[in-house]
């Protein structure tokens, strides 16, 4: 059973208006609203957003096809007035949770996360909807997503400008980090439905979010890298130019409508040839993802490696982590965008790789042992989200732009953010970033 805002999705049918000489346009349309905004949360999260059709909404909310179309243009639109109900609703429990409580401004805090949190467990088919199969439901409605988390953003800077000390100046590019972070871990608990493990990690997450002082410098903008693309090292055999065809075409296009026959075109072999290597669409695409992230980690690690300073190595892998993303804008396309909308398996492989990644705080961990464990994955999130806006709004050739910042959210919590800043502020150019960044 599917829980929704507007009832269970197996009664909403039943709580359709008694038909009548009492009742009400006006309250027949709203019903009839309440009802399809219920079945389409449940369809998508259930089924998701691609495998999706009308009919599967018309057969929860027990109404017309024609009613469907009075209320909604398409399965688009049914998902985005959805989507903005749901969040808002989402949105005032948090609010509420925060201006009933009384007490510091952290424990008030504390209490919007865990009415968050409460929330998440209560209805984890809006979440999931919101937060996993808003990527395959297209830019309009990560468009919506991403405007509704700036009223999330607005309502956290009120907060903490309630905060004494360092908080209380938190600029708004640390405070959006963090709360990416936090999104994040919801998200992969909800896809995995491991939900009922965030009241758990309240304790830390707090520790970690706090951890996050207003810097006495701002960060300088670093310079474009001069580092080539590494894609020439894939073996130019047939098996390599699928994985390029895949990685082209998934980049030009996305990866839900990709057929088969056009990588084998891209690739000039025959279908035969492509399932000689690969089971199919999916299993070629795991195949390019895995080998981006081999290449990913060929560059990183050495940088990391190549100094001796364990706050100084971070930002050297940092730099040449997005130098990489941005030098091969396929591979960020693929592994940063597309890769949300083509389904588990690949979402496994990417978190896996990630994880890979954040090993490379394990030192931090064992040289400031205060830091709350959780803050490995927190951070791991908040600079993923850092990287997905970056792409989508200024492009993958611009990722570069971003490791200061990344520098930052991932130093702050062991070392200080004033430490963290200048470090991040080495070998890069006397130049502030603009009023966007720290």
């Amino acid at each position: 059973m599917t829980t929704t805002p507007w009832g269970e999705a197996g009664a909403l049918r039943e709580r359709k208006l008694s038909p009548g000489p009492g009742s009400q346009p006006e309250a027949k349309a709203r019903n009839q609203r309440m009802r399809l905004m219920g079945a389409a949360m449940a369809a998508f999260s259930t089924k998701g957003y691609e495998a999706t059709r009308v009919a599967d909404v018309l057969e929860i909310a027990g109404v017309s096809r024609q009613t469907f179309y009075r209320h909604f243009a398409n399965k688009q639109e049914a998902y985005l007035a959805t989507l903005h109900t749901g969040m808002k609703l989402a949105g005032k429990a948090m609010l509420d949770g925060y201006e009933e409580t009384t007490g510091s401004w952290d424990s008030r805090l504390e209490t919007m996360m865990r009415a968050l949190f409460d929330l998440v467990i209560a209805q984890p088919a809006g979440f999931r909807m919101a937060l996993v199969e808003v990527h395959a439901a297209g830019p309009d409605a990560l468009d919506l997503l991403e405007l509704m988390s700036d009223g999330v953003e607005r309502a956290v800077m009120e907060v903490l400008r309630d905060a004494p000390g360092q908080q209380s100046g938190l600029p708004r590019t640390a405070v959006r980090g963090i709360l990416n972070g936090v999104r994040g871990m919801i998200a992969t608990r909800v896809r995995e439905g491991r939900e009922h493990e965030l009241p758990e990690l309240v304790p830390g997450l707090l520790t970690w979010a706090l951890s996050y002082g207003t810097p006495h410098e701002l960060l300088y903008q670093l310079e474009p890298p001069s580092t080539p693309s590494s894609r020439q090292r894939i073996s130019p055999g047939a098996r390599g130019r699928i994985l390029h065809a895949m990685a082209d075409l998934v980049a030009e296009h996305g990866y839900n409508d990709l057929k088969i026959a056009d990588v084998a075109e891209r690739a000039a072999v025959s279908l035969t040839t492509f399932y000689d290597n690969f089971a199919g669409k999916e299993d070629a695409f795991l195949g390019t993802l895995a080998e981006a992230q081999q290449r990913l980690l060929e560059v990183t690690l050495p940088a990391y490696l190549s100094i001796d300073d364990w706050p100084r190595a971070i930002a050297a892998a940092s730099r040449a982590f997005t130098g990489f993303l941005s030098t091969d804008p396929t591979a960020a396309k693929i592994g940063g965008i597309h890769v949300w909308a083509t389904g588990g398996p690949a979402l496994d492989l990417r978190r896996k790789g990630l994880a890979a990644f954040a090993t490379l705080l394990d030192e931090g961990f064992a040289r400031y042992p205060d830091t709350p464990l959780v803050a490995a994955e927190a951070i791991a999130s908040s600079i993923d989200a850092l990287l997905f806006d970056q792409i989508r709004r200024a492009g993958p050739e611009r990722i570069y732009e971003v490791a200061p910042v990344g520098i930052f959210l991932a130093l702050a919590p062991f070392i200080g953010s004033d430490a963290a800043v200048a470090i991040a502020n080495e070998k890069q150019t006397p130049r502030q970033m603009d009023a966007a960044a720290l």
